[in-house]
């Protein structure tokens, strides 16, 4: 049945379509076809169980669809109640309703995108998160009367109370930071603010956008300059209130240090690229003799430089461009090459000036699976793929990290 555009924008009619869900595509999409054979690429408010048929708006394109499930017709008997008052609406998570199952759909997610981008006799690993995993940082939008995230693939604003997905201080900060908004206790100008918290999660600090930051105390909102600290194992961070850092850094951590522990990661240098305020080089400890930290944030640098100094790490960090500071030849034989680069991945350039690296070890790390595939192609002339494992650092989203241990070939 034709309609009305499924898209903003869209100048192609909507159709409506019934039918099964036969795999789960990278991105949690639901793989479907129509009668005539043509693929179709469903995407769904909750998650999608393989089996399940659905009613969709779905828009043609030239060799296959896409489109969005509207209606479940049958669900799967493993789905379990959200825990959630606004899953189907709020665009902050995507895998409410799979339950204890989550871990293994998105295991199916994640196979299907090596498949297609490695091929079928690749071998990788699957580290799924605990259910203590929760997030440390949210960013909610106050629109000068009511605080939320935003509505799936649209600026509406969804309010909200609580949050399941946050650790406890920050979800009970939530009614807290609303409430001195509308009593002018803190700017009630409309836009983003961040509420974060530390390791282990106990003191909760909000960032408006402007960079200004408060911490919430017993009687209220105060202004703060105190960094945020985490307590990781045996390492220990700071950083800035609102600066990037790891979704969930306790588990970040155990499933970063617990993997390079287990390939065995040491050398003589380590060239941390793209190292923000240095968690990888603070795990990897003395595991290297000297480390060289290159991040393109003055501020990420500066916490970078004391997080070493007082870890006891010999150390240079430089606040420079990656993809223009890397020479040919970088390192010797007995150095490791460490790269988490933003979710788009390496720059082409500097791809190819890692092939003519001296070092000896490459790891890579990216939080785009296609992006990260794509980049292991680039690299493949002059490094050989020995390790790969996905981590599932993001709970209740289709999101990943990828870590490939490389090595120079001869």
């Amino acid at each position: 049945m034709k309609g009305r555009p499924a898209y903003r924008n869209s100048p192609a009619p909507a159709e409506s379509w019934k039918g099964p869900i036969e795999r789960l595509a990278w991105g949690g999409k639901g793989v479907a076809h129509a009668e005539d054979g043509r693929l179709l690429l469903l995407e769904a408010p909750l998650a999608l169980f393989p089996g399940e048929v659905v009613e969709a708006t779905v828009i043609w394109k030239a060799r296959h669809g896409e489109g969005r499930v509207s209606r479940w017709i049958t669900r799967d008997p493993k789905r379990a109640q959200a825990a959630c008052p606004v899953a189907e609406t709020c665009g902050g998570c995507d895998l409410w309703e799979a339950g204890r199952h989550a871990a293994d759909l998105k295991q199916q997610m994640v196979t299907d995108l090596l498949r297609r981008q490695l091929g079928e006799d690749v071998p990788w690993t699957w580290h799924p998160a605990p259910d203590s995993a929760r997030r440390h940082r949210i960013q909610l939008h106050w629109d000068g009367a009511a605080l939320g995230y935003f509505r799936r693939h649209s600026h509406a604003l969804v309010p909200i109370s609580t949050c399941p997905a946050a650790t406890d201080p920050l979800s009970a900060a939530i009614p807290r930071l609303q409430a001195a908004m509308e009593g002018r206790v803190l700017p009630g100008r409309r836009g983003r603010w961040e509420l974060s918290t530390d390791s282990p999660a106990n003191t909760v600090w909000a960032t408006d956008e402007r960079g200004r930051t408060w911490m919430l105390e017993p009687d209220g909102w105060h202004r703060s300059d105190e960094p945020i600290r985490h307590r990781l194992g045996e390492a220990a961070l700071r950083h800035e209130p609102g600066a990037f850092f790891q979704v969930s850094p306790p588990w970040a951590a155990e499933a970063f240090g617990g993997l390079l522990n287990t390939w065995d990661v040491k050398g003589a240098t380590l060239f941390d690229l793209y190292g923000g305020v240095g968690l990888f080089s603070v795990l990897l400890g003395e595991r290297f003799q000297h480390r060289i930290l290159v991040e393109s944030g003055e501020a990420a640098v500066a916490w970078a430089r004391k997080n070493l100094e007082a870890a006891g790490l010999a150390s240079e960090c430089l606040v420079a461009d990656v993809a223009a500071w890397v020479p040919e030849g970088l390192g010797q034989a007995a150095d490791v090459i460490l790269l988490d680069p933003p979710r788009a991945g390496l720059e082409p350039a500097l791809c190819d000036r890692l092939l003519t690296a001296g070092a000896g070890t490459l790891v890579l790390v990216g939080c785009d699976g296609a992006a990260f595939c794509r980049d292991l192609k680039r690299l493949a002339p002059a490094w050989s793929l020995d390790q790969l494992a996905v981590l599932d650092l993001f709970p209740l989203t289709t999101h990943v990290e990828c870590v490939a241990l490389m090595t120079k070939r001869p």
